[in-house]
């Protein structure tokens, strides 16, 4: 597996842009993608400074990731390996939203700036590793399965290139701040680099499919389809859109 020469991934291309070109298609449908990033945006804890937050663009693109050189390389484990797989896009998603800054001073709400933005991604490129984990066994309890997962994470040299229109102000406007654009890429890219950049990784759980012993306690469950099913979803990784709004939530307190 070592020598396995590097592949194209065209056959991973092709799936991903039939799956991607039907989201977008359902996105379509009463708003609802704009819908729901509108009530992510408003979830949770907002800073006070901060009014309620509209959506008033919410573009997907129409180019699809391109995944190629894909190869396999020497894990840190000793004995393990990884995949190590290159993507770049190219295309224009766009997010506009519509907010106002509140000024607290000299009493709450004193006042209210009208603030307009418009944070497109130009370009997103890297290099993805992906790599199966089997932690030792403990020799106290050796009887206990091992928690395998697949390890996702990027390569620190990735390029994320955003264009960010805005518009501050109601009577004197300010228009396409360049500091802002800096501040809102530096924020997008600490975000990435905490959530997915190596060491960091997105952990997915590989199932074990083989049990030494089963607990008596639990046997009735095991005999109960419905109890199973409830264990099993419980076990369930997180959603997308609560990944999504766990990523909203980081860059507000960023």
């Amino acid at each position: 597996m070592m020598h396995h020469p590097p592949e194209s991934t065209d056959w991973l291309n092709v799936l991903l842009a039939q799956a991607i070109l039907q989201y977008r298609e359902d996105a379509k449908i009463n708003d609802r993608l704009i819908l729901a990033v509108d009530d992510i945006l408003n979830g949770g804890v907002k800073p006070n400074f901060l009014g309620p937050i509209h959506v008033t663009e919410l573009n997907l693109g129409e180019e699809f990731p391109i995944f190629s050189n894909a190869r396999i390389r020497r894990s840190d484990d000793v004995g393990s390996m990884r995949a190590e797989i290159d993507f770049e896009y190219n295309d224009q998603v766009t997010l506009g939203i519509e907010t106002q800054l509140i000024l607290n001073w000299p009493k709450q709400a004193f006042a209210a700036l009208p603030v307009s933005l418009v944070l497109s991604v130009v370009r997103f490129s890297g290099t993805l590793t992906i790599e199966l984990i089997s932690p030792p066994a403990t020799t106290t309890q050796p009887e206990i399965p091992l928690e395998r997962y697949i390890a996702i994470s990027s390569h620190s040299d990735f390029v994320l290139d955003l264009k960010v229109q805005s518009l501050i102000g109601s009577r004197t406007k300010l228009e396409d701040i360049p500091k802002l654009r800096d501040l809102i890429q530096t924020k997008l890219r600490n975000v990435y680099i905490d959530k997915l950049v190596y060491p960091t990784f997105v952990k997915i759980k590989v199932p074990n499919m083989w049990k030494d012993k089963v607990d008596t306690d639990n046997a009735s469950t095991l005999d109960d389809p419905t109890a199973n099913a409830a264990s099993n979803a419980a076990e369930l990784e997180p959603t997308a859109a609560e990944k999504l709004e766990e990523f909203v939530e980081d860059i507000k307190e960023a």
